[in-house]
C-alpha cells in the first residue's frame, strides 16, 4: 500500500532516505519545516507508507563512518568478522588480527556502551557471530569530549538488532524474528533472534551457538641468532588442530514511563573454550648447539572464558522540543577466564644446552568493572548546544599463575614460576562539549579529564608493590562546512590516550617454552596520541564517495619488542619505547550502476614509521590495502555477492608481515513472501590454504615465521523470519556518554527515528 506524503513532511523524509549528510549536516531548519516527534512516527508507519529510494549501506561525516550490515547483501552467508573486511578504514588480517587504522589499541563497543567481554575476546567474538545479528558498524576516528579517552586509533561500535527506547504508539503488539542454522566445512552455527513492542514496553533477545574447527593449521617457525658462541639455527614446525566452541546471549528491555522519560535495560553473556592439540617438532644446530639435535613433545592447551556485562540507563527530556536531556546509566562487566597448559617430553636424547622437563601451567584471571555516569545536553538556541557529564569507574583485575613441575605424575608447585597479581584502578572523569550550527558550517570543541588512580598488589610480593596517580586532559575539536546538499568537507582534531592492559603490565614469566620467556612490564605508562584528519564526502542516489586524509603521531608507543638474553633464549616484552607516524588516505566508492548492479571499492594507502631509539630499532614502509566487490540480482530473484580482498606487505616496529588475498562468493534466494532464506557461501575456491610470512629482526637475532592457514570455506545456511510485522520500531537513542548518536537535536530531521531507520 502506498500513500503520498504532501509538502514538506515528503520532502524532509525524501533528503532522510538519500542523504547521508543528514545525521553530520546540522545545518538549521526553519521551524516551520522541523517535524515533532509525535508527527515522524506518526508518518512513519512502514504499513502505510513506501520509500522507494535505498538506505545507503554507508554513512560517512567528519567524526565517524557507519556501515549498514543490514543492507549489505553479505549479511546473509558472512561471520561479522569477514564483514569487518569491508568497512573503510578496518582491517582484518589472515591470522583475524584486526585493526583499526593500522593500529590494534581501539575500543570495542557494543549498543554505544564499552563492553570488556567483546574488547578481551574481540576475533572470537566477530568470528563465532553471524553478520545478520549486526545492525550496523560505526567506525568514530575521531571520538568527541563526551567519549572515553582510551583507544588511540579510535573506537568501533558494534550495533546489535535490538529494539529499545521509546515505543510507538500506533503499535500495541508487534514482534518479529528469525531463526538461522549454518552448516561448514569449519563448523556448525545456530542463532535465533526476537523483537518487538507490547504496550509501552519494547524487547529484544538474541542468542546463538557455534562450533569451530581448525584442523592441520601449520606453522614453521626459524630464528637465526647471532651470539657471542656464533651462529646458531632454531626450527620450530607445528601442526595442530583447534576447536572453538562458542556461546553469546542478549536480552535488552524498554519501557516508556511517560512521553519525556525512558528506561532501558540490556544485559549480555557469551562463552567458550578452545582445545588445542599441538605436535610441535624443534631442530637446532651451531652455536651452543654444536652439531645439533632435534626434538618432539606434546602440548595440550585448554582456555575458557566467560563474559557478562549489564547495563541500566534512564533518560528524561528537559523539554517538549525533545532537545535537551538529562540521562542517569550503570554499567557492569565480569570476565574470568582460564588457561591450562600441559607440556610433555618423551624420549629426549642429545639434547645441550636446554632444560627440558614436563610442566603444566595453570593461569586464571579475573576482571571486574563498575561504571555510572550522568550526562546533561542542553539546548542553548541559535544552533547551539553545550553537553556536559561526569564519570566513575572502578576496575579490579586479578591474575593468579600457577606452574608445576610433573614429578612421577605428580603435579608439584615451583614457587619461582608462580604468581599471584593484582592490578585496582580507579577513573574520575568529566566533559564539557560545546557544538555550533550556522548556515552552513558547523563546529565542535570539546575538553575532558581523566584522572586515574592505579594501584598493582603481589600476594607473595609485597616489596614489589607500587601505586600510581596521574590525570590527562584530552582536546578534541571539528569545523565543517556543507558545500552542496550532497558533498562536504571537514578538519578534526583529536587527542587519545591508552592505559596498558593487565596482559601488558603482569611480569609473570611464561615458561612453557623451553627456548623463549614471555612476560609483561608493571612500569608502562599510559599512551598518548595525536591524531588529524581531513575529509570529504559526496553522495547522489547513485554513487557515493569518501576521502580521507589522516595523520596520527605517538610519542611513547607501547611496543611488544624481542630480544635474545645470555642463556640464548628469545624474550618477549613490552616497553613505552616506540614513536610512531602514520599518514593515511582512505577511500570508499560504492556505484548503483543499474538496477540489478552494484560496485564497491574500499581502499588505503598508508605509509609509516617507528622508531625506538634505545634499542636501536628503526622501521618504515609503504602499505596497502583494497576490497572489490559486485553484488549483482541474478534471473530467478537470486541475490549474488563476489568480493576480493587484498593487502600488501603490513610493517611494524620491528619488521612485517607478508600480503595476502581473499576471494568471497556468495548466493542468496528468498521464498514464501521473504519468510525462508537459503545462502551459500564459498571462500578461496582456487587455495585450500592461506600463506603468511612473517619477519622481525633485532640487534641479535633475525626470526623468520612461515603459516599455512586451512581457510577454504563452503558454507550453507537456512533462515526463516516470523512475525506479525516488518516495522522498524523507532525509538529514543539512549544520551549516555558513550553513545555516539548526534540526532536528537533541535532542527535535526533525525529525531525520534533511532539508529536503525537510516
Amino acid at each position: 500500500m502506498k500513500r503520498i506524503i504532501p509538502g514538506k513532511q515528503a520532502l524532509a523524509i525524501s533528503i532522510l532516505a538519500i542523504s547521508p549528510l543528514a545525521a553530520w549536516a546540522q545545518a538549521p531548519v526553519n521551524k516551520a519545516d522541523s517535524l515533532p516527534q509525535t508527527a515522524i512516527h506518526d508518518s512513519l508507519d512502514l504499513q502505510d507508507v513506501e520509500v522507494v529510494a535505498q538506505k545507503p549501506v554507508v554513512r560517512m561525516t567528519t567524526d565517524k563512518m557507519t556501515y549498514n550490515v543490514q543492507q549489505d547483501a553479505d549479511a546473509k552467508t558472512m561471520s561479522l568478522l569477514d564483514m569487518l573486511r569491508k568497512v573503510p578504514m578496518v582491517n582484518v588480517d589472515g591470522q583475524d588480527n584486526v585493526t583499526v587504522k593500522g593500529s590494534a589499541s581501539f575500543k570495542v563497543y557494543v549498543d554505544g556502551k564499552p563492553n570488556q567481554m567483546f574488547q578481551n575476546n574481540f576475533s572470537q567474538v566477530a568470528k563465532s557471530m553471524p553478520a545478520s545479528m549486526v545492525k550496523s558498524i560505526d567506525v568514530i576516528t575521531s571520538p568527541g569530549a563526551k567519549y572515553d579517552a582510551e583507544g588511540t586509533s579510535g573506537v568501533l561500535d558494534i550495533k546489535l538488532m535490538h529494539q529499545n527506547g521509546q515505543s510507538n504508539s500506533d503499535c500495541s503488539n508487534c514482534y518479529n524474528g528469525n531463526v538461522e542454522l549454518s552448516l561448514s566445512n569449519k563448523g556448525e552455527r545456530a542463532n535465533a533472534y526476537i523483537g518487538g513492542q507490547h504496550g509501552k514496553l519494547t524487547y529484544s533477545a538474541m542468542g546463538m551457538f557455534v562450533w569451530q574447527k581448525m584442523d592441520n593449521l601449520k606453522v614453521t617457525n626459524t630464528r637465526l641468532q647471532q651470539t657471542s658462541l656464533g651462529e646458531s639455527q632454531q626450527t620450530t614446525d607445528v601442526m595442530f588442530d583447534q576447536k572453538h566452541p562458542f556461546s553469546f546471549g542478549d536480552l535488552t528491555l524498554g519501557y516508556a514511563l511517560d512521553s519525556l522519560s525512558t528506561i532501558n535495560i540490556n544485559t549480555g553473556v557469551n562463552g567458550g573454550y578452545t582445545n588445542q592439540d599441538t605436535y610441535p617438532r624443534n631442530s637446532f644446530s651451531g652455536g651452543p648447539y654444536g652439531s645439533g639435535f632435534s626434538y618432539i613433545y606434546n602440548s595440550n592447551q585448554r582456555s575458557r572464558f566467560i563474559g557478562v556485562n549489564t547495563s541500566a540507563d534512564y533518560q528524561r527530556w528537559l523539554n517538549a522540543d525533545h532537545t535537551s536531556s538529562l540521562t542517569l546509566s550503570y554499567l557492569f562487566d565480569y570476565n574470568p577466564a582460564r588457561n591450562r597448559t600441559w607440556n610433555l617430553y618423551n624420549n629426549v636424547t642429545g639434547v645441550m644446552g636446554l632444560t627440558l622437563s614436563n610442566l603444566f601451567s595453570d593461569s586464571r584471571t579475573w576482571g571486574t568493572s563498575h561504571t555510572g555516569q550522568a550526562d546533561l545536553t542542553l539546548d542553548l538556541g541559535k544552533g547551539q548546544t553545550l553537553e556536559t557529564g561526569t564519570k566513575f569507574i572502578s576496575r579490579r583485575n586479578k591474575s593468579d599463575s600457577r606452574l608445576y613441575d610433573i614429578v612421577d605424575g605428580n603435579d608439584v608447585l615451583n614457587d619461582a614460576g608462580s604468581m599471584l597479581y593484582r592490578n585496582l584502578q580507579s577513573i574520575v572523569a568529566g566533559y564539557a562539549q560545546y557544538k555550533l550550527t550556522k548556515e552552513k558550517y558547523n563546529a565542535r570543541l570539546g575538553l575532558r579529564y581523566e584522572h586515574t588512580f592505579e594501584s598493582v598488589k603481589y600476594a607473595e610480593h609485597s616489596d614489589r608493590n607500587f601505586h600510581k596517580d596521574y590525570g590527562n586532559l584530552v582536546p578534541s575539536g571539528s569545523i565543517g562546512y556543507n558545500i552542496t546538499p550532497t558533498s562536504n568537507l571537514g578538519l578534526t582534531y583529536t587527542m587519545r590516550i591508552s592505559r596498558p592492559g593487565i596482559s601488558q603490565l603482569n611480569p609473570y614469566t611464561d615458561r612453557t617454552d623451553p627456548t623463549a620467556l614471555t612476560y609483561g612490564n608493571p612500569s608502562l605508562a599510559v599512551v598518548k596520541s595525536h591524531n588529524v584528519t581531513l575529509a570529504y564526502n559526496f553522495f547522489t542516489p547513485k554513487v557515493m564517495f569518501n576521502v580521507s586524509l589522516s595523520h596520527d603521531y605517538i610519542g611513547n608507543e607501547i611496543e611488544n619488542y624481542q630480544f635474545v638474553d645470555a642463556d640464548n633464549k628469545y624474550n618477549s616484552t613490552y616497553a613505552n619505547n616506540g614513536k610512531s607516524r602514520n599518514t593515511y588516505v582512505d577511500a570508499f566508492v560504492r556505484w548503483t550502476a543499474t538496477k540489478t548492479s552494484t560496485l564497491m571499492l574500499n581502499g588505503n594507502v598508508s605509509y609509516g614509521d617507528w622508531k625506538a631509539k634505545e634499542l636501536g630499532y628503526h622501521n618504515w614502509g609503504w602499505s596497502g590495502r583494497a576490497y572489490v566487490g559486485l553484488e549483482q540480482q541474478l534471473p530467478w530473484k537470486v541475490k549474488s555477492s563476489f568480493g576480493v580482498f587484498a593487502q600488501t606487505r603490513q610493517y611494524n616496529l620491528m619488521g612485517y608481515n607478508s600480503g595476502m588475498q581473499f576471494f568471497n562468493a556468495s548466493l542468496t534466494r528468498s521464498f514464501f513472501k521473504d519468510r525462508l532464506e537459503l545462502s551459500a557461501r564459498y571462500a578461496n575456491p582456487l587455495r585450500s590454504h592461506l600463506i603468511i610470512n612473517q619477519h622481525s629482526a633485532g640487534a641479535d637475532f633475525s626470526n623468520h615465521t612461515h603459516v599455512s592457514i586451512p581457510l577454504q570455506v563452503l558454507a550453507l545456511s537456512v533462515k526463516w523470519n516470523f512475525g506479525n510485522t516488518k516495522k522498524q520500531f523507532g525509538q529514543y537513542s539512549s544520551k549516555i556518554n558513550n553513545d555516539f548518536n548526534d540526532s536528537q537535536k533541535k532542527g535535526s530531521p533525525m529525531s525520534g527515528l533511532g539508529a536503525g531507520n537510516m
